[in-house]
């Protein structure tokens, strides 16, 4: 099975990085962000993951009611909390722990116990949307096909991946398979229908981004040390083509217009510390500035509560032109 590499951090990120490279706390990090992106595909279905149950097992009862499906379980439902919870996904639990993680609880699924083919099914309580979305959006597989059984699914080749209000759900198969994959579906349908409900249409944040130009499936919700920067949390970010260039726009509301701009302020503090220098731009917010670290340019302002601006860009003028129109939207959502 193909996995995705995993992902290079950007260059402001490496370069705050070789500049504290002597700092414990800074080589820990690397760690952590590197984390998000490791394949929970490999992980569930590495040997010694787990211990394969022979016998169909009927107590505790299962995850969801597979009815009539021809689906049965294939061993008996795991719970892990906050204290347990790197004993089933070791390598990959702080990402949770740190997006607000309550619960896992796991069971394996399958039509004919005998062939010894299964679907792992993972049902991650993270308590709100918001922590939901942003383990399913930061892990988003590269060459992922979207699903139409909720708004914010998607299918790889052995696995279906999924949020679903306060829950991110994760189905894992040991093959890639036709039956395997109409199993995920089944099991997914299942979930669905016990939990109840609507599921929205759009993804947490969505409304804070200029439609326009957004990449489809680019949204993320950072839920802690977003861009190498401890003090930024809830950053969402989209991807976008401004001009032929492609762009990071990012938004992140605070509790109020003032924590908005300190820390607008902080950030630029702290970039100039480590040697970005400001540049002449154009820019309609009031607090707004543009700075260029070695070769790309970075531009952050605030309006009302929310930080927001441009990250990481090649071409200061699309930067611009991307910043203004953010700006523009975000007064139009406070209004």
């Amino acid at each position: 099975m193909k996995t995705k590499a995993p992902h290079k951090p950007g260059k402001l990120e490496s370069r705050l990085s070789m500049a504290l490279v002597t700092m414990l706390v800074i080589t820990g990090t690397g760690i952590f962000m590197r984390q998000y992106h490791l394949n929970p595909a490999v992980i569930a279905l590495r040997p010694g993951a787990y211990q394969q149950t022979q016998n169909l097992m009927s107590e505790p009862q299962a995850l969801v009611d597979t009815g009539d499906s021809g689906i049965v379980s294939f061993s008996p439902p795991e719970r892990f909390t906050a204290d347990t919870l790197y004993e089933k996904i070791n390598g990959r639990a702080d990402l949770y722990l740190s997006s607000g993680f309550v619960e896992l609880e796991t069971q394996r699924f399958s039509r004919d116990p005998a062939s010894g083919r299964w679907v792992e099914m993972f049902v991650y309580d993270m308590a709100t949307p918001e922590n939901a979305f942003s383990v399913f959006s930061m892990q988003r597989r590269e060459g992922a096909r979207p699903d139409d059984i909720a708004p914010n699914a998607y299918r790889t080749e052995n696995a279906l991946f999924l949020a679903l209000g306060n829950f991110y759900l994760e189905f894992i198969g040991t093959a890639d398979s036709p039956e395997l994959h109409d199993a995920m579906g089944v099991l997914a349908g299942k979930f669905i229908q016990t939990v109840g409900g609507a599921a929205s249409a759009d993804a947490p944040g969505s409304d804070l981004f200029p439609q326009e130009g957004l990449r489809s499936g680019s949204l993320q919700l950072i839920a802690a040390n977003a861009f190498g920067y401890e003090q930024l949390d809830q950053v969402y970010t989209g991807e976008y083509l401004q001009d032929d260039a492609n762009l990071t726009a990012f938004v992140s509301r605070r509790t109020d217009d003032e924590a908005a701009a300190a820390l607008a302020d902080s950030y630029r503090q702290t970039l100039l510390s480590y040697g970005a220098t400001g540049v002449e731009a154009t820019l309609s917010a009031g607090d707004a500035f543009a700075l260029q670290f070695f070769d790309t340019y970075e531009i952050v302002f605030s309006r009302g509560p929310y930080l927001a601006g441009v990250h990481e860009a090649d071409r200061l003028e699309a930067a611009i032109l991307l910043a203004e129109r953010l700006a523009a939207h975000l007064q139009r959502v406070e209004k």
